[in-house]
């Protein structure tokens, strides 16, 4: 599912610490920031204080992880984008955000205001935003720049996790972690959205490739991975499974993971699935599959912010079958014997996802939902997937 972004990010993001955090160089911290700067980096030596409250912050459902850290405010010293690449300090934001201005002045007070929460924002974090002046706008350009350099895969290779499926699997980065003094680096796994959406290029570009060690894995019938679009043996406890089948393949101890939309729901699984093999989590675009999440987007709620885009994707079905969209779409993207409908299915399904990842209109994004292959896949898994409930309420096998 495609994350409803806000306008300085393309994605939200928390984090939940399980027993050690996420270490970026010298310092362990927890990482990102949700909507604007409202939660952002800490370091783990500090107390840890609610911005809101934490069913607002990390609305788990069912899945009853327990919650160890929640939001916190602005850490004094360091700022990090959704890259999780530190940025200027405090003291040096003046110079790197720009003008002050009314406008950044009353960003700052509203955000103060509203994110100190019951126990207060605390001190260090206020004098960081007096240290960063009136240039809070200007910020949001930073934040959303700060991404690290196309980096290409020095590994990768195929997986046979079952009879039916291979999944797709590649390592960037660094293998050696020589800079950080870790032998191996620091292991990341991302875990893509969809479900059905595969890995893409800019994936990669989330981590340090100095220090990191950076694990990408296309899900059961998407992306690069066999058989295409398949839905034979393609639930969620499958995919925790493959998750495990990969990490002991590279021989990986414990290992981040990052998981965005969809991926945020299968990183909460895995982790509670096997927590002793979790170095942390790092949540972004947070997508839990619940009913009132799949029926505000694909039924009724975000067709108030994207009207003419949901036009075209409800119009498709014909009127008698619009009260429940996804699931007349799901008997066209299930229907192998009118194949014409069933891409043009996929198509309005995976062009509407497109059109609302971003807040504005994101080229690449878009050409993507263009791709019949791709919506092809995307589409069917997905639906396959919301139509069963991501399989959370079934007993896990693995």
């Amino acid at each position: 599912m495609a994350a409803i972004a806000t306008a300085s990010l393309s994605t939200s993001a928390v984090v939940v610490r399980l027993s050690v955090a996420f270490r970026s160089r010298s310092r362990q911290t927890v990482a990102t920031s949700s909507s604007f700067a409202r939660h952002s980096i800490s370091p783990i030596s500090r107390t840890y204080h609610p911005a809101t409250k934490p069913s607002d912050c990390l609305p788990t459902g069912e899945l009853q992880l327990q919650r160890s850290s929640f939001c916190t405010g602005l850490a004094s010293g360091t700022y990090h984008s959704r890259s999780l690449k530190p940025i200027a300090a405090a003291a040096g934001h003046a110079s790197a955000f720009g003008s002050q201005g009314r406008e950044g002045k009353e960003a700052k007070e509203g955000f103060w205001k509203g994110g100190q929460g019951e126990a207060g924002g605390g001190g260090e974090a206020e004098e960081a935003w007096e240290e960063m002046g009136d240039s809070v706008p200007a910020a949001r350009v930073r934040l959303r720049q700060e991404l690290y350099a196309p980096i290409e895969p020095h590994r990768s290779g195929t997986l046979a996790v079952s009879g039916v499926h291979t999944v797709y699997w590649e390592e960037s980065g660094n293998p050696k972690g020589q800079e950080s003094g870790n032998p191996k680096g620091q292991p990341v796994i991302f875990l893509h959205g969809g479900p059905g959406g595969g890995t893409a290029p800019a994936n990669r570009r989330f981590f340090d490739p100095a220090f990191f060690r950076i694990v990408l894995m296309d899900q059961r019938g998407a992306g690069r991975s066999t058989p295409h679009a398949c839905l034979e043996e393609n639930t969620t406890w499958d995919l925790v499974g493959d998750i495990e089948t990969l990490r002991k393949h590279l021989g990986v101890d414990k290992w981040l993971v990052f998981g965005g939309s969809w991926g945020s729901t299968l990183s909460l699984v895995y982790a509670a699935t096997h927590p002793d093999r979790v170095a942390g989590l790092i949540l972004r675009g947070i997508f839990l599959l619940r009913r009132k999440e799949v029926e505000w987007f694909y039924q009724k709620g975000a067709d108030s912010i994207f009207p003419d885009a949901f036009d075209k994707y409800r119009e498709f079905i014909p009127k008698d079958e619009q009260h429940d969209l996804v699931a007349a779409y799901h008997k066209r993207l299930m229907n192998d014997s009118e194949p014409d409908q069933q891409v043009a299915a996929a198509r309005h399904w995976t062009e509407w996802e497109m059109a609302t990842s971003y807040l504005l209109p994101n080229e690449d994004s878009l050409k993507r939902g263009e791709d019949d292959k791709f919506a092809l896949a995307f589409a069917r898994i997905e639906s396959h997937y919301f139509v069963n409930k991501g399989f959370l309420l079934r007993t896990p096998s693995c």
